[in-house]
Formats: structure tokens, sequence, C-alpha cells
């Protein structure tokens, strides 16, 4: 890996988290929080007052059926789990290191995934030439064989897979009048 494909990846995950912010803008708590069928996975209250995601934000095994689920859901998914969490891996930071809390209301997501992206990217920067093609370790578990490379792209795949699912709820909140006539003819 040569210092220009690294600049090359931090290009491509800028490009796609700019158009994923582009989709949030304007979102209210309705639709934050818009559950279009029954047992959708969403962001909680765990009875503490502490927020929560269903399912402990898909860090494991996924149930069968995979559950719909919000797009808060989804954006504590990203944020919380792929970008905090890969970034973490990446700086050796502990889990019980301070990390950006997802908000209950969408007014403060902005600020909420802006901290997480950058705590990713500057990892992701951070990263030396030489250690592109290093075998992760232990510490990555299913990934300790994997490359710094191929940890990169997995983390890309996560980001556009549901960034496209967040864009996808957008459209199909805005036009949910229509889907409910679909649904009864």
């Amino acid at each position: 890996m040569t210092d220009t494909q690294g600049k090359s990846l931090l290009q491509a995950f800028d490009y796609v988290w700019e158009r994923l912010i582009t989709r949030v803008a304007g979102l209210d708590d309705a639709e934050y929080f818009w559950e279009p069928v029954d047992g959708c996975w969403s962001l909680r209250d765990d009875g503490s007052g502490k927020l929560v995601l269903d399912g402990g934000g898909g860090g494991g095994p996924p149930p069968d059926p995979v559950p719909v689920t919000t797009i808060a859901w989804r954006i504590g998914h990203i944020c919380d789990l792929v970008l905090v969490g890969f970034a973490r891996r990446v700086s050796g930071a502990a889990d019980s290191e301070e990390a950006p809390a997802q908000p209950g209301e969408a007014a403060a997501l902005a600020d909420y995934m802006a901290q997480c992206y950058a705590l990713w990217h500057d990892s992701l920067a951070s990263v030396p030439d030489e250690q592109w093609v290093v075998a992760l370790g232990p510490a990555f578990g299913p990934y300790a064989e994997s490359n710094w490379f191929d940890l990169v792209l997995h983390v890309l795949d996560e980001l556009v897979h549901h960034a496209a699912e967040v864009a996808l709820m957008r459209d199909l909140y805005a036009n949910r009048a229509s889907l409910g006539e679909r649904a009864a003819g």
C-alpha cells in the first residue's frame, strides 16, 4: 500500500460520508424513529435512561429473519459499531473509553455523526504505509488473519451498505402515504 492508495481510501470514505450527511439533513424525530413494520429494531431507553440499540447494534450473528431497522438503529450501527468500534481497534483504545453517545433526537445527529466519523478518519489516516499489508492479529477476532487493507474495505462496505439503507428509509418515509395504498390494494 502506498501513501497515494491510503489517500484514495480516505477520499472514498469522505465521499460516501458526505453523501450520507446530505441524505440525513432535515431528518426529524418522527422519521428518525419511524417503524414501518412490526418488530423493528431501533434505539430505545434501556429502563435506566441510557439509549441502546436493539440487538446490541448488530455485532453478533443476525437473527433469522433479520429485523427491519429504523434510521436511528442504522445510524447507531454505522457510528457506534462500525466507525467508533473499528477506530478503537485501529488505535488500540479500550472499549471503556468515552465515546460519543447516540442522541435521542434527530436535531443532535450532525454533531454526533461528525464526532464518530472524525474518530474513524483520524485512525485511518494514522495507519503507516508499511502496516497496510500486516495481519491484524487476535485483537480483531474473526479478522485476525486479514490485513489493514482488508479491514478498511470491510468498513467502507458497511458504510456504503447502511448509508444506502438510510437513504432508502428516507425515500420510503417521504412516500409512506402511497405505500399504505399499495399495501391495501
